[in-house]
């Protein structure tokens, strides 16, 4: 059965290929298009003979956040197997990333789903080992690699309850490319039992922790840069609510909120988690009536209120100086992103209900008292009562550092897990 139905998802490809292409061009995110000219024979497999290096380590990460958490995996992989690296994203952001890293030989865009361009791409590289990350399980990817004689494993892997009760509506289809996984070495007990139930074998399988915390970082490399905005903004002794990876929702939240908070001394920064929406959020920002401005103008004045980090690379330092931070997409129903980036940086973290990619870190928070659960409703209230007590809220922050250092060691745990199964 689970060949039939790969049959069939191959046969309908090309217009679910045609669907993805129109729904983006009806989308906020249509911009991502720009690329499609240049991306096509990367994404269809069809590079050059010879373009693509050989019987290298193929990593395959969804995007940026995959590639960065990956760093020390990628690095400690290099020197175990004593092979280049090379990594295959499923965005261009994600590309571009990799080809920053100098441990990675080469970075390109992920064929898509398609046996056939699969199956050439995996020809073309020939690689020694495929691991793929978090949760991008391709079938057609993983059965080339197979068929092929490419021994695969699954690490820092993922998955929601919801995607879990999705995939088991074609159990026979991940039964038959799960199941040809030398190892699955995933981030906690939940991903464990959902995975078995898509056909990992138990005796696979290893909970090792999440790699992303093993990069939480105390001391943010631009916090220098991040000062001088502050200065020129004026507001060294204000406090601060930071506010980062925010979706359509969130925002929405904070430019209700805004207003009191402002009048209340409170100074606001925010980081979109898609910087493509900038047009619409500018738009917003316009609308509200609020002094805002955008750290790619720089443009600041002591009469700014609000600032909108349209750039890459800036939030955790961002977060080092904040009074206070919220994490997105957790009030918008995204699962929420990095809880512990500013929990590291001994910083209280407010965060929604909606945390189901990060329940464990989520947990630990508000377990410790260094997190806090807000909505829509008392979200404002929230923010003012914890500023109005300083002494509290420090004491706050100290938990949700400890809470954070208690997530690291997941890499270590990876890397015995890859050497045990290269004895075998």
């Amino acid at each position: 059965m689970g060949h039939i139905i790969l049959i069939l998802t191959n046969l309908v490809f090309p217009l679910a290929a045609l669907g993805v292409v129109i729904s983006f061009l009806l989308s906020p995110r249509r911009d991502l298009l720009k690329h499609l000219t240049q991306e096509l024979r990367e994404r269809f497999g069809l590079e050059a003979e010879g373009s693509v290096i050989q019987d290298a380590v193929w990593l395959h990460c969804a995007s940026v956040g995959e590639v960065m958490s990956m760093k020390e995996v990628i690095s400690r992989l290099k020197d175990f197997y004593g092979k280049e690296i090379l990594v295959t994203t499923s965005t261009q952001a994600g590309k571009e990333t990799a080809l920053k890293n100098p441990q990675i030989k080469q970075a390109l865009l992920v064929p898509l789903d398609f046996y056939p361009s699969c199956k050439r791409f995996i020809r073309l590289a020939k690689p020694y080992r495929l691991f793929v990350v978090e949760r991008e399980i391709w079938p057609n990817m993983l059965y080339a690699a197979e068929k092929a004689g490419v021994p695969t494993a699954l690490i820092n892997g993922r998955i929601s309850a919801k995607s879990a009760t999705a995939y088991k509506l074609i159990k026979p289809l991940f039964s038959l490319t799960l199941g040809g996984l030398r190892f699955a070495a995933l981030q906690d007990n939940d991903a464990a039992a959902r995975y078995a139930g898509l056909g990992i074998k138990k005796e696979n399988i290893f909970v090792c922790g999440n790699v992303k915390y093993d990069t939480l970082n105390d001391q943010p490399a631009k916090i220098k840069e991040v000062e001088k905005i502050f200065t020129a903004l004026g507001w060294n002794k204000n406090k601060i609510l930071v506010m980062g990876s925010t979706h359509p929702q969130e925002e929405t939240m904070l430019l209700r909120a805004a207003p009191e908070l402002i009048k209340k001394g409170v100074k606001i920064v925010f980081a979109p988690r898609h910087l493509e929406r900038m047009p619409e959020i500018t738009d917003a920002l316009r609308q509200s009536g609020l002094k805002y401005a955008l750290v790619s103008e720089n443009k600041f004045n002591k009469k700014i209120d609000v600032l909108c980090v349209d750039v890459m690379g800036l939030l955790s330092s961002v977060y080092a100086k904040a009074t206070l931070t919220f994490v997105g997409g957790s009030v918008a129903p995204r699962g929420a992103h990095n809880l512990l980036e500013p929990a590291i940086l001994s910083k209280t973290v407010l965060f929604g209900k909606y945390f189901y990619n990060a329940p464990l870190t989520a947990e630990a928070l508000l377990e410790c008292g260094g997190g806090v659960l807000v909505n829509e409703n008392n979200f404002k209230e929230t923010v003012l009562r914890l500023l109005a007590d300083s002494a509290h809220l420090e004491n706050m922050s100290g938990k949700a550092r400890t809470a954070a250092l208690g997530f690291k060691g997941a890499t270590n745990k990876i890397m015995e897990v890859v050497k045990a199964y290269e004895q075998k």
